[in-house]
């Protein structure tokens, strides 16, 4: 009796499953998320704030509507700083938005950026962003990266900014 019951249910449990998993459509394209500028914001002994500007762009059909997102920030392969957002935004279809953020870093973190510079004077400054995405009302969380290089350029070439490589993983 107790499976009769179970198995006459069983459609309609189905059914609601699928409907629970259209919510998780996975977008066409992912968004990507370029760093702008970076400045110095107060400087403490032990913690440095930093001031980011980042661009989200939303190269999808389907408006973007961010929660938040959480992030991290490498120079030369080494950790920078670290940061989260709650500041919520939406960014409609084939459309960018840039955000102002803060991150934190640490003495050690300096003091190892330093020996870094020291070692690779002359050459470009390499730096890489990620982290993820929470989308709202979502059950997942887009996760995202960025890498680029600042600095001297190749000879013979002009050096007209950042080079950058976005990708979402």
């Amino acid at each position: 009796m107790r499976y009769q019951s179970l198995y006459a249910s069983l459609p309609l449990i189905l059914s609601l499953l699928m409907v629970g998993c259209a919510g998780l459509e996975q977008r066409e394209e992912p968004p990507r998320v370029n760093l702008v500028n970076l400045r110095v914001l107060d400087v403490q002994l032990f913690e440095q704030r930093y001031g980011l500007t980042l661009r989200i762009i939303n190269p999808d059909r389907r408006e973007l509507s961010i929660e938040g997102f959480s992030f991290e920030v490498e120079l030369n392969g080494q950790e920078f700083a670290y940061g989260v957002s709650g500041d919520q935004v939406v960014i409609p279809g084939f459309s960018e938005e840039t955000l102002e953020v803060e991150v934190i870093g640490t003495l050690f973190n300096v003091v190892e950026q330093l020996r870094n510079l020291e070692r690779r004077s002359g050459q470009p400054l390499e730096y890489r962003i990620y982290g993820r995405i929470s989308i709202t009302g979502g059950l997942i969380s887009i996760p995202f990266e960025q890498q680029g290089s600042i600095g001297p350029a190749p000879t013979g070439q002009s050096n007209a900014g950042p080079s950058t490589n976005s990708r979402t993983r």
